[in-house]
Parts: structure tokens; C-alpha cells; sequence
């Protein structure tokens, strides 16, 4: 009788565990889509710095229009991916709950992550790419 209450104990405390380390998971993602969100907001504001240091530059409209758009974008892809991880830690909560752990894939959180890193990778490429251009 003791042996199972053990038992029970450390599957309950093993199921604790992981629900935590989801919790994690998902905070760590939202972290990670609210500093995307305030780099967009910094990028979008850099057109403006360069507006204010430099006004009688021939690329004044450009720069600024392109830091709209790329920070925009930085900020939307922030937003998704806080979004995306809302569901994905409410599926697997809702999963976990009901003992229905078939259901998540480990394989589509990593597809994520790399989906992810690659948007925001070309999107870094296309900024320093117009910085260079810019200071030319």
C-alpha cells in the first residue's frame, strides 16, 4: 500500500514537471515575441532618427517609408508568434489535463522555432542590407 502511494506521488510529481516546463516554454516564447515586437517599434522609429540627423538627405522618404514597413513587419511577426504559442500551450494544457498526451507533436514546436528564425533572419538581411545602401 505504501509502495503505490509512493508510486502515485512521483507520477503526480513527474506530471507537475512537465506542466511547468510548459509553462516555461510558453514564457519563453512570449518573451521572445515581445522583444521582436519592441525591435519592430525601434526599427520603425529609426526612420525618424534619420530624418531628424540627416533632413536634407536625397533618401529621406525611403528610409523612413522602409523602416515603416520592416518594423511593422518585425512587430506582426512578434505578434503571431506570441499568438502561436498562446494555442499551442493551450492545446497542450487542455491535452495534458485529459490525459490525451498522443495528440502533441514534439516535432511541430521545432518547426516553429525554425519557421521563425528564418523570417526574422531575412528580414535582418533586408535591414542591413538597406543600411548599407543608406550610408552610400
Amino acid at each position: 500500500m505504501a509502495e503505490q502511494e509512493s508510486t502515485n506521488e512521483q507520477i503526480t510529481g513527474a506530471r507537475r514537471l512537465v506542466y511547468f516546463a510548459a509553462e516555461r516554454t510558453l514564457m519563453a516564447w512570449v518573451r521572445t515575441a515581445l522583444g521582436l515586437m519592441a525591435l519592430g517599434f525601434v526599427i520603425d522609429r529609426f526612420g525618424l532618427v534619420l530624418h531628424q540627423i540627416a533632413p536634407d538627405a536625397g533618401a529621406e522618404h525611403h528610409s523612413r517609408a522602409f523602416s515603416f514597413w520592416a518594423g511593422t513587419i518585425i512587430v506582426l511577426v512578434g505578434a503571431v508568434m506570441a499568438l502561436v504559442a498562446a494555442l499551442r500551450y493551450w492545446r497542450f494544457a487542455s491535452d495534458y489535463r485529459h490525459d490525451r498526451t498522443h495528440t502533441t507533436r514534439p516535432g511541430h514546436g521545432i518547426l516553429m522555432g525554425v519557421v521563425f528564425t528564418i523570417v526574422i533572419s531575412l528580414v535582418g538581411f533586408v535591414v542591413a542590407t538597406f543600411l548599407l545602401t543608406v550610408s552610400d
